[in-house]
């Protein structure tokens, strides 16, 4: 599993909750009382577990399974590297970090910062790869007869975001419920649909229209989650209405 640049989420963001455990990304080794730097590497030093209000972003190819037994790994990696490429681009547009690449899919975080609201950004950052992932879409199912679709979840709260791992592996992720739970839409997404939550809905409501879905229900619980599929985004001018706090 690789991981992209996190400077975003480590600098622009407000922490809602206290850091602990700061110390070396690269090592890592425990920080030192004063230092701002590693004493082994000189990587600059940064918090280990912080607490954010994000929204997370997962999306993944519908038929994967199928794309890789028709066709060769060549033609399966280089589609798979435009479509990373494409959701790397979407996402750092709109103001996001691409976390995680987990084989067939991605894993997108978007923060708190100046404009608009990370769920605003998240949801128009899944409309723009979905619209730019078309050319693709046509291109394999003309030269291989299948059908490539991204199916994608959002789902908007607080996590942990930090290191995990030991030293020899380390990773730059976020943790909790609200990333449990993202990744749990994936389970009813259809293929080319874009999953969202309740929460996700209300805090961009105002921008986007969107379909109300049936009732999710969670793994290991019996409660249940509203889920909505996200439509387009509305044509007229909202001003800054859809610019919600959390």
């Amino acid at each position: 599993m690789a991981t992209s640049g996190v400077g975003g989420l480590s600098e622009g963001v407000v922490a809602l909750g206290q850091s602990r455990r700061p110390g070396c990304l690269r090592c890592p080794l425990e920080r030192l009382a004063g230092r701002n730097y590693c004493g082994a590497c000189g990587n600059l030093l940064r918090p280990r577990c912080e607490r954010r209000q994000v929204s997370v972003l997962f999306a993944d190819v519908s038929g994967f399974t199928a794309l890789s037994e028709r066709l060769d790994p060549e033609q399966v990696s280089e589609i798979m590297h435009r479509t990373f490429e494409i959701a790397l681009e979407a996402v750092h547009e709109h103001g996001g970090t691409v976390n995680q690449f987990l084989g067939d899919g991605v894993m997108a975080l978007f923060a708190e910062g100046p404009g608009e609201h990370h769920a605003c950004r998240a949801l128009s950052a899944a409309l723009a790869i979905q619209e730019r992932l078309e050319t693709i879409r046509r291109e394999v199912r003309q030269s291989h007869g299948l059908e490539f679709r991204l199916r994608m979840a959002i789902n908007t709260g607080p996590v942990v975001v930090g290191t995990i791992g030991a030293a020899l592996r380390t990773d730059y992720t976020a943790t909790g419920n609200t990333t449990s739970l993202a990744s749990q839409l994936l389970r009813i997404a259809e293929p080319g649909q874009i999953v969202l939550t309740g929460h996700t809905r209300e805090l961009a409501t105002v921008r986007y229209d969107v379909e109300k879905l049936s009732k999710m229900p969670l793994t290991g619980s019996l409660e249940t989650v509203e889920a909505y599929a996200l439509i387009r985004e509305k044509m007229e001018d909202v001003g800054s209405g859809y610019l919600a706090s959390v």
